[in-house]
């Protein structure tokens, strides 16, 4: 039946009895303001002369993404009062939901109270107590509660989780989007681990909280017991930093920061350390510095957009001493050198162009930082046009260059080149691209040694003009089975261009870092900078093969080697292409399925097929038990200095023991014979070789709904001054809401921080 008319005023709504038997009420203003709301409910009662609206049995109240339910709820009209009672839940927009046996409304129903109030936060945290005041939905302070984001035992719910958190008062604060906790006991498994009178925590809402982020405890050889507990700091909605002060036994202590900013068209990032500490070779009792001194490091990047085309990017990585970085963990201390860059780019329609800047610092012993080269500036511009109906194309490049150095040859150098390339089909189905390419070179040097008995100290202007062209042909074979395709494609390179062209006064600056693999097999030049250029006459040919599964599967192979017509060669030895047959160069991958990954690279001798380089990529098994393994093995060759054969494996295993428990295995090891280490053989003969195992190490995880616990040990086998040989051991316990990174078992990166507000 219809309503009388004065319960409309009451709950701004028209309640119609609907089939079921149920009372509903379509979307109207209510009292809470211009919001409507839905009412439904099994019977609605309404006394006029009192004023009361009472609503029974699976009473649901619905507004603007806020939900009531209850057994019975009565509003009184005069009183402005309304109480639920039975089954009370409330369910607010950002997920959490209140529970309580009562619930009382009033003040236009913004504030009120509740009884044996329990909540569950929208991370599945747990909030309960006697008593609660609800304000407007935006604050609930809670008396006598308790706090744990645990899971309760399911065969005995009445023991207490694992930890919780009471306090006299629980306040939790939606705008503030925190937690706060007054006169607080932190207890484990319900025995009382530590009191403090106040204490606060990130409400599940939150992305970022100032506070302390879970402490890290270890032991390492080279700085013996350590602690650490980072401090986050939001300073801005665009931008944080971390601060983390290292405390040690055997090199002091040490502050590391990072600087987080983030603006509309670009970002930086800082990362930075200083100690005041010695350089003491512990194992020899050799002193590398004396005296205790300033050491340190500085990691920077920066990228910002001017506009849509062009971008300026920084890069600064510099350390105050080679070994600073290895012993106290800080980046990937294992890098030859440090690069610091800043460059300009800009983007346009078919170019790019590019002014660059370099420095380098070297982090091995053997090298000085006298000898590293800069470059301010370099300038390179390239063009390409689009295809004309033909597919014929058009190049344009060119580079500027001021190499420079302290302690030798210092470079300027001006190069440009324009190229050609058309496509065109053969009588078979083959396939043809005819390429061709002019470039020019100025170099003006100084202290230049045109031999090696001479003294670097020539001035020499010098410069050469490299035309270069290329006929490729492709011809392809297809095959479409019932279950896959299959694809065979034999390629030949024919490339011309003068003899020589590399003469003693153009020096090598670029161009030293060479290495004949597969993907530079049929390239027009091989060499992979400007100094040098691969001149002569060569035949390139290899195949192409391949097989493509329906479910997404492959296999694919590439094989081919080269042929020179004259016996001189711009490489040098060990290159693999110093003869006029070159050696045998390949990849073979094979990825069947998400399970398994494998990558097979070859370098082949070209008399007898003896392996002169492999190298294994492999990654098998469901991500659960997920095996990860590389290898290298390079033999040495008795014509270079100082080249000695290299054979080593690392590889890893990582595997889920349980729901809860995880486990990493990882490791590196020399195959073979073991390799000399110039850098200490002088000093210290008992560690002139490096040992078999470079690093090895196991790391253990326990991580379930409310605490995470790693510990990780690890075994280094090298040597560098102040970096000793020994194990490092790591263990940190974070509880869920009390600050922590979301990172892999074992793992240097990290994520953004959520922590808590002490």
């Amino acid at each position: 039946m219809r309503l009388p008319a004065a319960a409309l005023g009451i709950l701004a709504a028209v309640l119609v009895a609907t089939p079921e038997g149920e009372a509903q009420a379509p979307r109207r203003t209510s009292v809470l303001g211009n919001e409507p709301f839905l009412l439904v409910a099994d019977e609605v009662q309404y006394d006029e002369d009192l004023g009361l609206t009472v609503a029974k049995g699976h009473v649901e109240i619905s507004q603007d993404k806020q939900i009531v339910l209850a057994d019975t709820v009565t509003y009184n009209q005069k009183t402005d009062t309304l109480t639920a009672s039975g089954h009370v839940s409330l369910l607010e927009p950002t997920g959490d939901v209140l529970f309580g046996d009562f619930i009382e409304l009033h003040d236009q129903l913004k504030n009120g109270f509740i009884k044996d109030v329990r909540a569950l936060l929208s991370d599945r945290s747990r909030i309960a107590g006697n008593t609660a005041r609800w304000f407007a939905g935006t604050r609930t302070e809670v008396r006598r509660g308790v706090y744990s984001p645990c899971d309760l035992c399911a065969k005995d719910p009445t023991h207490p989780p694992l930890w919780q958190i009471k306090a006299a008062e629980i306040i939790h604060d939606k705008p503030q989007q925190v937690v706060e906790f007054r006169d607080a006991v932190f207890q484990l498994d319900g025995i009382p681990a530590f009191y403090t009178p106040y204490f606060s925590l990130p409400d599940p809402t939150a992305k970022r909280v100032s506070g302390f982020l879970a402490p890290t405890f270890g032991h390492t050889t080279s700085l013996g017991y350590h602690t650490s507990t980072p401090y986050y700091w939001v300073i801005g909605p665009d931008k944080d930093a971390t601060i983390e002060p290292l405390v040690t036994t055997q090199a002091g202590a040490v502050l590391h920061t990072e600087y987080r900013e983030r603006w509309g068209n670009g970002a930086l990032d800082v990362n930075a350390s200083g100690a005041y500490t010695d350089r003491q070779d512990n194992v020899t009792g050799n002193s590398i510095s004396g005296i205790d001194a300033f050491r340190g490091h500085v990691y920077a990047k920066g990228e910002f957009d001017i506009d849509q085309d062009w971008r300026s990017t920084l890069l600064l990585n510099r350390s105050t001493d080679q070994t600073y970085l290895r012993r106290f963990h800080f980046g990937d201390g294992a890098l030859p050198f440090l690069e610091s860059r800043a460059s300009t780019e800009g983007f346009d329609d078919r170019s790019y162009t590019v002014f660059d800047s370099y420095m380098f610092q070297s982090q091995q012993s053997t090298i000085g930082d006298a000898t590293q080269p800069g470059v301010l500036p370099s300038a390179t511009y390239s063009w390409i046009s689009h295809p004309d109906s033909s597919g014929e194309r058009w190049s344009v490049g060119g580079n500027a260059l001021n190499l420079f150095r302290p302690d030798g040859t210092d470079i300027r150098r001006v190069s440009t080149n324009g190229g050609w390339s058309l496509p065109f089909d053969g009588l078979i189905g083959d396939r043809f691209i005819l390429t061709a390419n002019l470039r020019g070179d100025a170099y003006y040097s100084d202290e230049v040694a045109l031999t090696a008995a001479e003294p670097a100290n020539q001035t020499e202007v010098a410069g050469r003009i490299f035309p270069q062209a290329k006929l490729e042909w492709h011809y392809p074979w297809v095959r479409h089975g019932t279950h896959d395709s299959e694809t065979i494609e034999p390629i030949v390179a024919l490339i011309g261009s003068p003899n020589g062209g590399n003469p003693a006064t153009i020096p090598n600056e670029d161009s030293q870092g060479f290495e004949f693999d597969e993907t530079s097999l049929f390239a027009l030049d091989r060499f992979p900078g400007y100094d040098r250029i691969d001149s002569g006459q060569r035949v390139d040919y290899g195949i192409r093969a391949a097989i493509y599964g329906d479910h997404g599967g492959n296999t694919r192979l590439l094989v081919g080697q080269s042929r020179r017509l004259a016996s001189n060669s711009p490489f040098t030895v060990g290159s693999g292409v110093e003869h006029r047959t070159s050696d045998v160069v390949g990849r073979l991958s094979v990825s069947p399925g998400p399970y398994l990954d494998l990558i097979y690279r070859f370098r082949l001798n070209h008399d007898d097929l003896a392996a002169k380089r492999q190298e294994v990529t492999a990654s098998l098994g469901p991500p659960s038990f997920r095996v990860n393994l590389n290898l290298i093995s390079i033999s040495g060759d008795p014509q270079i200095t100082d080249f000695q054969a290299l054979r080593q494996v690392s590889g890893s295993v990582t595997m889920d023991l349980t729901r809860y428990w995880s486990a990493t295995v990882f490791g590196t090891q020399n195959i073979g014979s073991v390799v000399t280490q110039a850098a200490t053989a002088s000093t210290n003969p008992a560690i002139a070789e490096v040992p078999l195992t470079l690093a090895s190490g196991v790391a253990l995880s326990y991580h379930d709904e409310c605490i995470t616990l790693t510990g990780s040990f690890a075994h280094s086998g090298t040597h560098d001054r102040d970096v000793l040989p020994g194990t490092t051991v790591l263990f940190t316990i974070v509880f869920k809401s009390i600050g922590g990174f979301n990172v892999p078992i074992y793992s240097t990166g990290t994520n953004a921080p959520v922590a808590p507000v002490l």
